[in-house]
């Protein structure tokens, strides 16, 4: 992506620029951090721009009413000179990812606690109109259907037989229990992995990246926790929470994994980063 950052410069006159440095990129944006103050997001694609608004309302309007710092939007520039496609800017959350290792049980507790706490407030929210109707809502069971023919069309022939089959039997047995279909949709950040949780001195600092805020299964917001840190920590998250079913939640929780997966397969093949693909291959058949 090329940015000229001279153009930047102009267009924030209040801005003087001493460096820059690239901080990371995702399916849709890619985000540098300029003077260890300020985050700049450039959008891939102008099709990017309607998921970058929700996040920037939402969070103006939820920032308040959540326990950790989120990202508040300072300047938004849709139509730039210095850039493809426009750019938003928010100050920098300082932390780094999330990270487990060398942490004593009362600490992951604690951590844990924290995550839990986030998450009851996110799912307390509600959002009036219009918000509410910008954030998006599906069918839980139609989505898995559609997860599943893909997987079908587009994956299971690189997959091996018995690997093709146990993905197969987790999304029957997902879609065949009713109880999985009856929860009250609940504000979802959609996309809690660890590179999107801050944490300094132990604590955590911040949570990043609403861009997948939408209406769903509040069970969807323990996957990435699941997939990455793995059962026992997701079993402290989950009490803290209080959620009536730890149970089902695992069994729930390694079924969305796997779709997550086949997601990142087949949506992300044009717009996922090339590392992300590849681990999602390997993170399917473990998870299978």
């Amino acid at each position: 992506m090329q940015v000229d950052w001279k153009q930047i410069a102009f267009e924030n006159r209040s801005l003087n620029i001493n460096s820059h440095r690239f901080l990371g990129e995702g399916w849709n944006c890619v985000s540098y951090l300029v003077d260890d103050e300020l985050v700049f997001r450039f959008p891939k694609r102008a099709s990017c721009w309607p998921e970058l608004d929700r996040e920037i309302r939402f969070l103006e309007f939820a920032a308040d009413h959540l326990p950790l710092p989120v990202p508040l939007y300072l300047n938004v520039v849709e139509h730039s000179s210095a850039v493809a496609h426009g750019y938003a800017v928010y100050r920098y959350l300082r932390g780094r990812a999330l990270d487990l290792r060398r942490l004593s049980n009362t600490q992951r507790d604690r951590l844990a606690e924290a995550i839990a706490a986030f998450l009851l407030a996110l799912h307390s929210i509600k959002p009036g109109a219009p918000l509410d109707a910008l954030l998006p809502r599906e069918d839980a069971l139609a989505a898995a259907q559609e997860y599943l023919d893909a997987a079908k069309r587009e994956v299971f022939s690189r997959l091996e037989s018995h690997v093709a089959r146990l993905v197969t039997s987790q999304f029957e047995a997902y879609m065949s229990a009713p109880e999985n279909f009856s929860f009250q949709p609940v504000v979802l950040h959609a996309d809690l992995s660890h590179e999107h949780i801050l944490m300094e001195n132990d604590s955590i600092a911040g949570v990043l990246d609403f861009g997948d805020v939408n209406w769903g299964d509040a069970d969807y917001d323990f996957m990435y926790l699941f997939v990455e840190f793995g059962e026992t920590f997701v079993a402290s998250v989950a009490r803290a929470y209080g959620h009536p079913d730890p149970e089902r939640l695992m069994i729930k929780l390694r079924y969305y994994g796997i779709a997550d997966q086949i997601g990142t397969m087949v949506q992300g093949k044009d717009f996922a980063p090339a590392a992300q693909r590849r681990a999602a291959w390997q993170c399917l058949k473990q998870l299978a």
